[in-house]
This record gives C-alpha cells, sequence and structure tokens, in this order.
C-alpha cells in the first residue's frame, strides 16, 4: 500500500466552520445521485444537526469500529469493511458499490441495506468473500456510475478502471484502462497518459472522465470516454501542461509557489453534472468550483469554499480541515470534513463566499470536531454511535438517503431524510 499522509486519522483540534460558494449546480453526477441528463430533480432531504443514521453497513451495529468487524485485516467477510475510502454508488437499478479499500475489493449489493449488518451479493477484485490479496482492484477509492457504465479509481494501481456495462455479479472484469498502457503496467510519469495515486473518477452521463489524479496534483479530463487502454487526457487543471505535476506550482517554475484558483495540492474528490464542477482540493483544505465546465488548460476555478479567497489554506476554527469526498443530488451540495469528523451539507446552493452550511452530520455544532464523541464532550467514546463519524471519506446522495463511508469506524451510515 502506498504511503497516504491523510490515512493518519488522529483526531484534529476544536473548530468552527464558515465556507463559501456559489454553486448553481443543476443535477448531480457520478454515480447514485439525481436529475442528469435533463431528468427531474429529486425532492430535497430533510436532515437535521446530528441525525442519527439509520443503517449500517460493514459493521454488526452502531458501537462497532474495528476493521472486518474487528478482525483486523486478516479475515474479509460478505458483512465487513476495512478503510472503505471514496463515495460509494448506486446503479439505476439499485445495486449499491462500495470501495472496500484495505480488503482490496468492491463489493456489491443488489439492493441498499435497510438492515444493520447486511451481507454483500457479490465482490469485484476478488474470487471470494474471504479473500483480500492486492490484485486488480488494489486499493479501490470510490466508485462512479453514469450512462450505464462504472468506474473505480484504483490508487495502488496508478489507474482508472472502466466497466463498459455496470457489474451484475462477482468475476467480472474492467474494460479499459486508464492511467497506464495496460492492465499490467504500472508507471507515473507526468504525461498525458499515466496517473499517480488517483483518488477519485467520476463519469458524466453524456460521457466524460474526470479523475483527481492526486500525487500529480492536478485533475485530468477526457472529453469522450475512453475506449482505449492508456488513452491520453484531453485537459488539465491545476497544472499549464500535462508534463508538470508540483503543487500549487502557479508559475510553473516546477516549484511550490502560494496556491491561487488554478494551482491543486492533492485533489481527493470530483464532481460534476457535465456542465459544472466542484473539486475536492484536499491538501489546501478547499473546494473549488468552476461554474462552466472548463474547456482551458489550467483555467481558473470561479468559487472557493472552505477558505476566505484563493490564496488561503488554513485548517482552523473556520476552515475545512483535510475534505475528502463531494456529492450533490441537485438541490443540496455534501462534503465529507473528513479531518474534522463531519458531514456538511447545503441545502441551497452557497452564494457568497465563506458562506456556512446548513446541516452538519457527525456533530452537535460547527464548535466540535472530536471522533466519536457522541456526548459532545471534546473527548474520543470507546464506542462509536448512530450519529457520531470518525473520518469520512465519502458521500452519495441516493433517492431520500444520504450514504457516508467512514475509514476510521469501518462502515458506511445510511441517512435517511426526516
Amino acid at each position: 500500500m502506498k504511503n497516504k499522509e491523510h490515512m493518519n486519522m488522529t483526531p484534529c483540534g476544536l473548530t468552527a466552520l464558515g465556507l463559501a460558494a456559489t454553486l448553481t449546480l443543476s443535477a448531480c453526477g457520478g454515480g447514485g445521485g439525481g436529475g442528469g441528463g435533463g431528468e427531474a430533480l429529486p425532492p430535497k432531504l430533510e436532515l437535521s444537526n446530528f441525525q442519527p443514521a439509520t443503517t449500517v453497513i460493514g459493521q454488526a451495529d452502531f458501537a462497532g469500529t474495528g476493521p472486518n468487524k474487528g478482525a483486523d485485516y486478516e479475515t474479509p467477510a460478505a458483512d465487513s469493511l476495512a478503510t472503505p475510502y471514496g463515495n460509494p454508488a448506486v446503479s439505476p437499478s439499485g445495486t449499491l458499490f462500495i470501495s472496500d479499500t484495505e480488503n482490496y475489493r468492491v463489493l456489491g449489493y443488489q439492493s441498499l441495506p435497510t438492515v444493520n449488518n447486511a451481507a454483500a451479493d457479490f465482490v469485484l477484485g476478488q474470487p471470494d468473500f474471504t479473500s483480500n490479496e492486492p490484485g486488480m482492484l488494489s486499493s479501490p477509492q470510490g466508485v462512479s456510475i453514469a450512462g450505464g457504465r462504472m468506474a473505480v479509481a484504483n490508487f495502488d494501481g496508478d489507474r482508472v478502471l472502466i466497466y463498459n456495462t455496470i457489474p451484475a455479479g462477482g468475476g467480472t472484469e474492467p474494460d479499459v484502462v486508464v492511467g497506464q498502457v495496460d492492465f499490467d503496467s504500472q508507471e507515473d510519469t507526468c504525461d498525458a497518459t499515466h496517473l499517480n495515486s488517483p483518488e477519485a473518477a467520476t463519469l458524466t452521463a453524456d460521457g466524460r472522465l474526470v479523475v483527481a489524479d492526486s500525487a500529480h496534483n492536478r485533475v485530468l479530463i477526457w472529453n469522450t470516454l475512453p475506449t482505449a487502454h492508456g488513452q491520453p487526457a484531453d485537459l488539465v487543471l491545476g497544472q499549464g501542461d500535462f508534463t508538470h505535476c508540483v503543487p500549487n506550482d502557479g508559475d510553473q517554475d516546477r516549484s511550490r509557489n502560494p496556491r491561487s484558483a488554478r494551482t491543486l495540492h492533492n485533489p481527493t474528490g470530483v464532481w460534476t453534472d457535465g456542465h459544472r464542477l466542484a473539486v475536492i482540493d484536499n491538501n489546501n483544505n478547499r473546494v473549488l468550483v468552476w461554474n462552466s465546465f472548463p474547456t482551458n488548460h489550467f483555467q481558473p476555478a470561479d468559487i472557493v469554499l472552505g477558505q476566505e479567497d484563493f490564496t488561503s489554506a488554513s485548517d482552523s476554527a473556520d476552515t475545512l480541515d483535510t475534505p475528502y469526498g463531494i456529492d450533490s443530488n441537485g438541490r443540496q451540495l455534501a462534503v465529507a470534513d473528513s479531518a474534522n469528523n463531519r458531514v456538511l451539507i447545503w441545502d441551497s446552493f452557497p452564494t457568497s463566499n465563506f458562506q456556512q452550511p446548513d446541516i452538519i452530520l457527525g456533530q452537535s455544532d460547527f464548535a466540535h470536531t472530536q471522533a466519536n464523541d457522541d456526548n459532545q464532550d471534546g473527548e474520543e467514546d470507546p464506542t462509536a454511535s448512530a450519529r457520531v463519524l470518525r473520518f469520512p471519506t465519502g458521500v452519495r446522495f441516493y433517492q431520500d438517503k444520504l450514504l457516508v463511508s467512514e475509514i476510521g469506524n469501518n462502515r458506511v451510515l445510511v441517512f435517511q431524510s426526516q
């Protein structure tokens, strides 16, 4: 497993949050949301601060926290998870996919579980539910579904895997690999073809692919869905061309400079409806938003969330701290504010910088950030609960529910609209 600085899940200090953006996104893309391609938008979810989840996936109950339900990383099962990074996805037919990162697999559930401790129906990347050797899906990080296809970001493999048909059972192999020239290669050259530790990939209904090429500090865009292995990207954000990969390299001299509206440092999440784009800029503790889909290399973002301006990157009391996942249902926006152990939700899209979100999950208010702190005394409790979080990394709107992946508690929570 590659070294990941953000896998340090040590709880951070007490903070409060002010965030901002104008994000008039019309619909959700990337698997599980609604309203893409001219479809009617789903109803707005009615959620409340510190609301308890209704269902837990990957643990026997809401108190459990250990990988593979306390069996460490050695004994996976059909009903267990180990460090599930990134957004889950739900197909149009209702099949749920969860990237079970440290078990080197993606779990498939024929329908969204409605009871705790549900077992998956099939597994991708492993021959059975009890195996977890690195293979085709070495360290998967997030799943995206759109246009009848599925994409999985493969962090350890420096690649993204594309399934031309949404898998319906175990043993399904991907059809196309991007980031590498074939399924057997692994290079991380800074160019238009290769990826380095990608942590999110999003498909759009109109056939685009957007990838957070995390260790290359850029976002790559394919304007048409790749059909051949190693197909080069068409567009790069965060860099001036495909041969620059240094973080926050505003003047492209291959050294770090002050961050700006067009630089990135370890992007980890992407959301788009094919018309607009939002990117989690993890190490800059912010979200960047393009109000129209980018058409030029190094195009500056229009909006910044989580910071007062494009040059700030604080993780203090009124900013984001190591955000990871992002999603929208077309009416609301959700961000996994990972190191603050919470999920932030805007009930309508922000219209001014540093505007506060409306709802917080995982904490009772914006002044609390401790992990697994059910009684909100500022200390981590010995067990989890239905309303706490520990380093959430994925969010997904689905119908009248919000799904949240947590690597700290090795589970996925389902929150029901009230």
